[in-house]
């Protein structure tokens, strides 16, 4: 997945998991805040990324990165997990939210990556 879609499947998690709008994220390892606007009521889903100008939005589990042009699935599975997928990358991805943190793990790059919201 690239960086920044990455970044707003996490702030999508948190938001959902926590009940609350995210104003951005910030990833642990590389210290990179992203600053993406998310809320989520119910199933909808309406964000905007500021630093790429562009909307992600959609209804729970189908997503849609406008400055991608891709469609990205982010399933909840209960309990702050998440089963995703990058049409864009073709990767899978799992998404666990504990307390303020979200932790992706991302099949294609088979690595682990930590934001918090």
């Amino acid at each position: 997945m690239k960086a920044h879609v990455r970044a707003a499947a996490a702030a999508i998690a948190l938001a959902h998991t926590l009940g609350r709008r995210v104003a951005r994220v910030r990833e642990f390892e590389t210290s990179a805040s992203c600053r993406i606007s998310v809320s989520v009521r119910g199933r909808i889903v309406s964000g905007y990324d500021h630093g790429r100008h562009c909307y992600v939005t959609g209804a729970l589990p189908h997503l849609y990165h406008h400055g991608e042009r891709s469609h990205l699935m982010l399933q909840p599975k209960g309990f702050g997990i998440f089963g995703g997928f990058d049409h864009d990358t073709s990767s899978h991805f799992l998404v666990k939210v504990t307390g303020n943190e979200a932790h992706i793990f991302d099949d294609k790059e088979d690595t682990y990556f930590a934001y918090s919201g």
